[in-house]
């Protein structure tokens, strides 16, 4: 969740959510079936499926990183008359607050027309997230892990689609690399290793996440192992619950998954947390991988048996662009193709540039903006790393032409 959206994550941890004992296992999903395929969209770094929930059509991502099904919009419930159990709190990626929400119990739920069940539902009583305007698309909620508990999700990015197996043993071949990895409340972390600033090699279980749109986060706090590369940059990671996310942008010197998969100068975003903030109710854990490195990957989940094993496209290696125009972006109008300036990140091309928050972009290039979805409005800027690219801005009414020289300082 612009081919890749580098702006936006999702990382939502659950605090005093019990949810039914008797929930089912997920089997029923695939009723007599081995295996069954679901369609997905893969938008913005975000795994989108099409679900229907009591039979209104909504969009929403498939977050490993998350255990439990999440409404955003808490209208659509009140529509749709759903009975609130109770309310709960939900602490933000930001591990500093919290949010209210409501459980909502046997909810029909429906992927394709041959599935259909029902499950509790955890609903926002306020959508903090926003993410139609971050990423101009409707996103409604998230499917957790629990959802497809009881099976093996395998995850084809590039065939954008989600197939469900009863036994990963009818998916898995020789070349697929089992990782080393546990699973708390249904999340897979999988242990690899970093290299630190001063050559030393830390090992840590990081998320494997699909809810983030970064490819690399690490948490930084004063009992850390992790510090901060020479070089980096202070900006907004993007959005959570709770608010925007503060932290640093820079690179990792080395990441080894296994000693099959290694990254150099991995583009990593780095979170910092306070020790006395709700980090300390939350499972410990040092960073995740979001999809824009899971994508070079098939990825299978095997969540019965909790396993994780992937197997490498032929470009699976290959450098990871990313935004360093420092401009967050959010959509607005009707059909969200109108865009303006959320922050400008200090020190970045597009402070440089004179560019403020509020202002409207009304051309990027040759072409106005609304010719442009924000997935690709971000993918210009990516592309034209090194170059010069002229914008037009609304301020106060008045159009400006500003040129952002995009000189990336993490080199």
């Amino acid at each position: 969740m612009l081919r890749s959206f580098k702006n936006v994550h999702v990382i939502i941890f659950l605090l005093c959510a019990t949810l039914a004992k008797g929930q089912i296992l997920g089997l029923e999903l695939l009723g007599e079936k081995e295996s069954l395929a679901i369609p997905f969209e893969y938008k913005h770094n975000f795994l989108v499926l099409k679900i229907k929930m009591a039979n209104i059509p909504l969009n929403f991502l498939y977050d490993t990183g998350a255990e439990h099904i999440i409404l955003f919009k808490k209208e659509i419930a009140d529509i749709l008359g759903f009975k609130y159990e109770k309310s709960i709190n939900l602490a933000g990626a930001d591990l500093q607050q919290t949010v209210s929400a409501f459980i909502t119990r046997g909810i029909s739920l429906q992927l394709k027309q041959t599935i259909k069940v029902e499950r509790d539902l955890i609903v926002l009583e306020e959508d903090l997230l926003h993410l139609d305007e971050l990423t101009g698309e409707s996103i409604d909620g998230i499917l957790g892990a629990r959802f497809f508990r009881g099976l093996t999700v395998e995850i084809d990015y590039k065939k954008q689609k989600l197939t469900l197996h009863k036994s990963h043993s009818s998916v898995i071949n020789k070349d697929f690399v089992k990782l080393n990895s546990t699973f708390i409340n249904h999340k897979p972390y999988v242990n690899c290793s970093i290299e630190g600033n001063q050559g030393d090699t830390i090992s840590m279980d990081i998320l494997l996440d699909t809810g983030a749109g970064v490819p690399f986060l690490l948490f930084l706090n004063e009992e850390s192992k992790i510090n901060l590369p020479d070089k980096f940059l202070v900006g907004n990671l993007g959005k959570g619950l709770g608010g925007d996310l503060k932290g640093y942008m820079g690179k990792t010197a080395k990441l080894n998954l296994n000693t099959s998969f290694v990254y150099d100068n991995l583009i990593t975003r780095y979170q910092h947390y306070e020790r006395d903030s709700l980090a300390d109710v939350i499972v410990s854990r040092d960073g995740l991988i979001g999809n824009p490195l899971l994508e070079r990957f098939k990825v299978v989940i095997d969540y019965v048996n909790e396993q994780v094993y992937l197997k490498a496209s032929k470009k699976y290696n290959k450098p990871i662009d990313y935004d360093i125009s420092g401009l967050i972006l959010y959509a607005f109008g009707q059909e969200l193709k109108n865009y303006f300036v959320k922050e400008v990140l200090p020190g970045s091309p597009a402070e440089q540039a004179g560019i403020i928050k509020g202002d409207i972009i009304k051309r990027i290039g040759l072409f106005s903006s609304n010719f442009y979805t924000l997935e690709q409005a971000y993918s210009k800027l990516i592309r034209k790393r090194g170059k010069k690219i002229n914008l037009v801005i609304e301020r106060n009414g008045s159009k400006i032409k500003k040129t952002l020289h995009l000189i990336d300082k993490l080199q």
